[in-house]
């Protein structure tokens, strides 16, 4: 008889495999609790032996001091997410907290840019940093006036006077280019 391929190998270890886990689950739930107990206490008996019981009753008394903090924690941002809401506390729902952080963060951020700017225009430094961000903010634009042809300058002109806005300094000089291939 010829000698089993490696894909029917294969086939009889998994086989076979399945059948003894099915085997082992169906003892183990004579007794639920059977692997979990033998878990605790096999770790337990290898932190004894190993002489490590005291220092993980130190990190279990940390963990707990831990939880307590996290939940602490949670409450804070709850209260922060609540008061950047305009809402009461109760009415936060308690979805998901990692969300729950990243808006008051979010908004913190916001609200800081905002503020950040205020100081910069405060000062000659700070304007002139304002002013390169909005030249760097408005650059696709401006190079794209800059390469347009006369309608899309004509038109960029009468958008920025309909919204009221103003243009920046390389704007305004790339209005000015003259399109290609339209010279007089």
């Amino acid at each position: 008889m010829p000698g089993l391929t490696v894909t029917e190998k294969q086939h009889w270890k998994e086989r076979i495999g399945r059948r003894l886990d099915k085997r082992i689950d169906s003892i183990s739930a004579r007794e639920p609790n059977l692997m979990d107990r033998i878990g605790r206490v096999a770790r337990q008996r290898a932190l004894e032996s190993l002489g490590l019981a005291a220092m993980q009753a130190d990190l279990d008394s940390l963990e707990g001091q831990e939880k307590e903090l996290s939940r602490r924690q949670e409450r804070l941002y709850k209260t922060m997410l609540a008061t950047i809401r305009r809402v009461p506390s109760e009415d936060v729902v308690d979805s998901y907290s990692g969300y729950q952080h990243h808006e008051v963060t979010s908004a913190i951020e916001r609200r800081q840019a905002v503020h950040e700017d205020e100081l910069l225009a405060e000062d000659p430094r700070g304007q002139e940093i304002l002013r390169l961000r909005q030249e760097k903010e408005n650059l696709l634009d401006t190079v794209w006036l800059a390469t347009s042809g006369q309608q899309i300058k004509e038109l960029w002109k009468k958008v920025v006077d309909l919204l009221g806005d103003e243009q920046t300094q390389l704007q305004k000089e790339a209005l000015a280019i003259e399109p290609v291939g339209e010279q007089g």
